[in-house]
């Protein structure tokens, strides 16, 4: 996660080193609001955080106040806090507005929120891709459907599975962390039904954001058969899986339970269709 994002909501201290009213030392431009910086932070190019006092129009040398937004540089590893009153509130177009005077030599984007990595937990049938659409237009976010990218690479029946299984959890955890990195909410819908696999995957994702849920799907399992054996004729972009297949992977699955105290949301799946 990016290192000024743990800061969003939260209460901090700006020193002030190029008041409202002064001048760039190298470019010349005039500052219009308060900018400086957080003392004791680094940034990601290594210095410390940088901030912008917003709706105070006298110059300043210190500023408490809240966080409201980041503004993440797409093309350049120098993010800068957006800092105002406690009792203030403020659009995006005005930060865009107040910001400007510099902010309009880089490209990119105001996060107002930690990104979240949401966990799609259920057995085959259960509708964790149907429920993992429906959440990526909802929140937004960035959906990976590891069936879906095995199926589209390699074919409905994959030779090597494991390998192949590995290769393409690598490539989504490498792509999942760099859209954390931009702020984007991110969805692995991928089942998690061991215990042992929960765990890691949670530790993973807790290691790019302090924010990450399980969505834990429930149906019964005459019904998760049936859908399963009636995508097998009707889809052709769906990974095949037989009656046997099916009884054979029921043999590892694992139910998440809220005695294994992860933060999670139960959802029956019965109305919808994996």
């Amino acid at each position: 996660m990016l290192p000024a994002l743990k800061y969003l909501g939260k209460t901090v201290s700006v020193t002030m080193d190029r008041p409202l009213g002064s001048r760039h030392p190298k470019y010349g431009f005039v500052y219009k609001a308060n900018y400086g910086f957080l003392p004791g932070t680094v940034s990601g190019d290594g210095e410390e955080i940088d901030a912008y006092v917003l709706n105070i129009d006298r110059p300043l040398q210190n500023y408490t106040g809240k966080c409201t937004a980041v503004i993440h540089r797409t093309d350049d590893n120098d993010d800068k806090l957006i800092i105002i009153p406690q009792e203030d509130e403020i659009s995006d177009l005005e930060i865009e507005t107040q910001t400007a005077f510099q902010e309009k030599w880089f490209k990119h984007i105001i996060i107002r929120k930690i990104p979240a990595i949401h966990l799609i937990c259920g057995f085959i049938g259960f509708g964790k891709t149907t429920y993992a659409k429906r959440l990526e237009q909802e929140l937004p976010a960035v959906r990976f459907t590891h069936d879906e990218i095995m199926c589209a690479r390699y074919g409905r029946s994959p030779e090597d599975f494991p390998e192949k299984y590995k290769l393409i959890d690598k490539e989504i955890r490498r792509d999942a962390a760099a859209e954390i990195s931009r702020g984007h909410n991110v969805i692995l819908d991928y089942g998690f039904w061991s215990k042992k696999k929960r765990q890691a995957y949670y530790r993973w994702a807790r290691q790019l954001t302090p924010e990450v849920c399980f969505h834990v799907l429930r149906c019964d399992l005459n019904t998760a058969k049936e859908r399963v054996l009636k995508r097998n004729a009707d889809n052709l972009n769906e990974l095949f899986i037989d009656e046997n297949a099916f009884n054979i992977l029921l043999q590892q699955y694992e139910p998440l339970s809220e005695e294994e105290n992860y933060p999670a949301v139960f959802i029956s799946s019965h109305p919808l269709s994996d």
